[in-house]
Order: structure tokens, then C-alpha cells, then sequence
């Protein structure tokens, strides 16, 4: 399913150059060697005295265009941009742009509908009734950001109307909705979604089918993310797919675009987790985050330092599950912070397993789909013998449940038993209850959880005010001061200490105390 924008009237491409003598050229010969700095502000001072009687040729009093945007083209050209406004007012829907070279030649002229306007420009219906008015259209609103008053034109018409821009969610998708309320009347002329969400079919992942972002360009879809910069996905060393229908895989594990439906759908649940539960910006902390390729041909997944790569399994399926996906960006969340990285290796990992856990818990599936747990890779059974670790008991896999002085030197994996036992511990208890699993404690006395939120902001909190070197000593400390500043009442602060001597890591110098 895929939410276009609308379009109004017609684009009216008038080949100016012909008019002047010249002949239209193809691309190849039109591009020449880079003119002199001139040649910009040739093609500006040509494209404006293109633009000059627009306004008067649409017979609207009023009506002017502004520049906006000059970029280079092909070859000399540039295209500059002008967005129409009327007595002061921005025009939406009647934008222009002129394709003009450095030596001062017009190439086109592109207007979109040009209609006579010839409206008031005092409202009717006021702004906060406008935006109450916005936010009936979406089922979720996350915030409504204010209104500007504009004309709206499209359809052969121009109104008088407030444009609001809603940031929600639809029944399935995230949302960035423009909506345009008549400010004569109060009605909703129309709306226009920046995000479009295609079909994904998964295998993990669901019910089916589950809705992921995409993006569309003329008839094009691809699975590129339209908000969460540079996240797309792509066939292991190849482009990034596209086709013209914005429906992707076949829920089959062993197909690459399946494997890439699961693993968009697990980045962008991770990139949402992180803005609405840590109130961090996506995964780069800019709104950004790293691209995914799926199809390497090896029993691994790993991120390489400026992508996710995504192997198969020992039955050869693409061992994109949510879990696992949020553990390779956990990585790369851990490689863009000070004080990389942790001086004990198991903290790493540990913490690459904690993002994964976060993002399962924060996508909330239901059964038999990719449900909140605390194992690892449970879904893609990646070698045939079940989970990779059990988080409230990693001695299960072999992994260690206690810390010891073999930590450090201990294989990664094994090592990060304890910071995921930890984690658990946190965040539900030793005796949770509720059907999750009792975890034991390497002392003999109970522990009570403070929620996965809560513990997921003592180790991001904590993440965020790391230095380097860190060890297992340290990192409790850093949880603790993360705990204290969290909650003023010690409440967590008790509960963050009490795990780490459930798990017998002891004490650094310079801990805090609470109160």
C-alpha cells in the first residue's frame, strides 16, 4: 500500500529555446566543459527574465514568483526553482522551474496549473480551529505543528487555506501529514502524506502483511526509507530494490526481498524505538541511519562499519529477524559514542543484544510472530540448535551468569552472559511472574525489575556518558550516576545496584550513593 501524494492540474512545458533560434539538443551534446563562475548567474539572470511576466501573464493581480533553488543539471544547466505567492502569501500547488545553461540560454519553462487566483486573504475560520480540524485526520497524533496560511490550488481552483502538518501514525504506518482546511468554510480541501508505506511480505514479522516505508519516485518504488535518512535495503552488493508495485517479498525466508522486508521492518521499528523511548534521533542520533544488504553467503551477520550485512542460516534462510538486526545496529550505536570501545569485549556484545531485545519489546508482536523475549535469534534458529542466548539464564547456551576474573579474557559471546543477565534482572526481576521465565541470581537474594523502559534508559543514559575503557566496574558505575539522575527517589538506583551484585560484579572506585 503505498500513499502518493496528489497532483493538480497540468505541467505546461513551453521550449523556450526553440523560440530564440535554438534547436533542442540531447543530453550528451549538451555538456560541455565547466564555463566561468559567470555561468551560474548567466542562467539566473536568464531564467528570471523567463519568469519576469508570469504573474501578469496568469492575469492574477498580486501574483509574483520568488527564486528558491538554483542546482546544477547536466552539463551547464542548472535548474532553478520559484515558488508562486499571491499579496504575500505562499501559493501551494503552482510552483515553476526553468532549465537555462551559463551562457544565458533558456532550455524550458515548467509551470504547474496555471490558475487565475483571485481569493481574500483574510480567514474566516481561525488557526486553532484549523488544527483541530487537522488532527481528526489521523488515528494517532504524536504532535501538531503550527499552521501558515496560504493559498491552496489545485483541481482548476484557489482557496484561501490553513496548511497544517500532522505527525502521527495511520493504522498501520507512520504519518507526516499535510492537511489544508478551507479558511473560508473549515473544510478539509485535501491532505498530502510525506511518508509512503508499502506491503511487505514477511516471515518473521506480522500479521500479514505488514506495512514498511518506502519511497516512490515518478513510477518507481524502492525500498528506501523516505524519513529515516540513508536506511534502505539492497541485494548483498547490488542496488537497492525497486520495482513499479509497492508490494515486496513472498513471506518465503529463503527469497532476498523477503529477507529484506524483515530486516527494513526491524531497522525502522529499532529507529522508532530509540526517538520514543530514549529520545534519541534515530540510530546516527541526526535522524539518520545505515543501510541494510541482504544475501551474503555465509552463516554470519555483521555490520561493517557503514552497513548491515545479513547472511543465511544453516537451513538457508535469511537470518533477518528482529533481534538479530537490532544487534548489528547495536553495534553500530556502540561504535558512534565516546569511549569506544568497552575494554571488556562482553560488554559489546551485551550490549548489541540489549538493542535487539529493546526493538522486539518495542514492536510488540503478537504470537506466533517475533514476540517480546529475552532470547537471541529464537526465530531463525540460525545453526538448527535454538536460541544463540538466553538473557535470564545464559548459562543455558554455556554463557556466563556471573562475572569472574575469566571474564575479560573469555570469549565475547560468552562474556556478554553477564550484561545481559543483568539486563533481565533489571528490567523484570529474578521472580518476575506473568509467565516470563525466573532467573537465577548469584546471590541469595531476590531482585525486583523496574520495567524494560526504565532499564533501557539506565543503559542508553549510561552508553551516552561513557568513557573510554570501560570495563564491567565501570559500566556499573556509569548505570548507577544514569539510575541516581533518573529517579530522585533512589528507587532505581536500588534496583540497578541490587542487579549488578545479583550477578557479582563488584564495586569501582567512585561509585555514587543514593540518597
Amino acid at each position: 500500500m503505498h500513499r502518493s501524494t496528489l497532483t493538480f492540474g497540468s505541467v505546461l512545458a513551453l521550449m523556450v529555446g526553440l523560440v530564440a533560434g535554438t534547436t533542442a539538443q540531447s543530453t550528451t551534446e549538451r555538456a560541455r566543459p565547466v564555463l566561468a563562475p559567470d555561468a551560474r548567474a548567466a542562467a539566473i539572470a536568464a531564467a528570471d527574465r523567463a519568469m519576469a511576466d508570469t504573474g501578469a501573464s496568469t492575469g492574477t493581480p498580486g501574483g509574483h514568483y520568488l527564486r528558491r533553488s538554483v542546482l546544477p543539471w547536466v552539463g551547464d544547466i542548472y535548474s532553478i526553482s520559484y515558488a508562486r505567492t499571491y499579496r504575500g502569501l505562499p501559493v501551494v500547488g503552482a510552483d515553476a522551474a526553468v532549465l537555462a545553461d551559463g551562457r544565458g540560454r533558456v532550455h524550458a519553462v515548467q509551470t504547474a496549473d496555471d490558475v487565475r487566483i483571485d481569493v481574500a486573504t483574510t480567514p474566516s475560520v481561525d488557526q486553532p480551529t484549523a488544527e483541530d480540524t487537522a488532527r481528526t485526520r489521523l488515528p494517532v497524533v504524536d504532535r501538531v505543528d503550527p499552521s501558515r496560511l496560504v493559498v491552496r490550488v489545485g483541481a482548476g481552483a484557489a482557496h484561501l487555506a490553513w496548511e497544517t502538518v500532522v505527525v502521527g501514525r495511520t493504522d498501520t504506518a507512520p504519518s507526516r501529514l499535510h492537511v489544508f482546511v478551507d479558511a473560508g468554510s473549515g473544510t478539509v480541501l485535501d491532505s498530502v502524506d510525506e511518508v509512503h508505506a508499502g506491503i511487505g511480505h514477511s516471515q518473521w514479522n506480522g500479521p500479514d502483511p505488514i506495512t514498511i516505508d518506502t519511497t516512490r519516485s515518478g513510477s518507481t518504488y524502492t525500498l528506501r526509507d523516505p524519513i529515516r535518512a540513508n536506511l534502505s535495503c539492497a541485494k548483498y552488493g547490488g542496488a537497492v530494490f525497486a520495482k513499479p508495485v509497492d508490494e515486496w517479498g513472498n513471506g518465503n525466508p529463503a527469497t532476498i526481498e523477503t529477507g529484506c522486508v524483515d530486516a527494513l521492518w526491524a531497522a525502522q521499528k529499532q529507529f522508532d524505538m530509540f526517538r520514543n523511548w530514549l529520545g534519541r534521533n534515530g540510530h546516527n542520533g541526526n535522524g539518520g541511519a545505515w543501510p541494510l544488504q541482504v544475501g551474503l553467503n555465509d552463516y554470519n551477520l555483521y555490520w561493517d562499519g557503514n552497513k548491515v550485512v545479513i547472511g543465511r542460516s544453516t537451513q538457508n534462510q535469511w537470518m533477518s529477524a528482529m533481534d538479530l538486526v537490532g544487534h548489528e545496529y547495536g553495534h553500530a550505536i556502540d561504535r558512534m559514542t565516546p569511549g569506544f570501545p568497552f575494554t571488556e569485549p562482553g560488554l559489546a556484545e551485551g550490549l548489541a543484544d540489549i538493542m535487539g531485545t529493546l526493538t522486539e519489546a518495542y514492536a510488540n508482536e503478537p504470537a506466533p510472530f517475533d514476540t517480546p523475549d529475552y532470547t537471541i535469534g529464537e526465530m531463525v534458529n540460525p545453526f538448527g540448535s535454538g536460541p544463540l542466548r538466553f538473557m535470564y539464564n545464559p548459562s543455558i547456551r554455556g554463557d556466563a551468569n556471573c562475572y569472574t576474573s575469566a571474564i575479560p579474557s573469555m570469549d565475547p559471546y560468552r562474556a556478554a552472559g553477564v550484561f545481559n543477565h543483568w539486563f533481565y534482572l533489571l528490567a523484570e526481576g529474578s521472580n518476575p511472574g506473568g509467565g516470563k521465565p525466573t532467573s537465577p541470581t548469584c546471590t541469595p537474594t531476590p531482585v525486583t525489575g523496574v520495567g524494560i523502559k526504565t532499564a533501557a534508559k539506565v543503559v542508553y543514559y549510561a552508553l551516552m556518558s561513557r568513557a573510554g575503557g570501560t570495563n564491567y566496574r565501570q559500566e556499573r558505575r556509569q548505570t548507577l550516576y544514569a539510575a541516581k539522575a533518573l529517579d530522585p527517589t533512589c528507587d532505581v538506583f536500588k534496583k540497578t545496584k541490587a542487579a549488578w551484585e545479583a550477578v557479582a560484579v563488584p564495586p569501582a572506585a567512585g561509585e555514587p550513593v543514593c540518597p
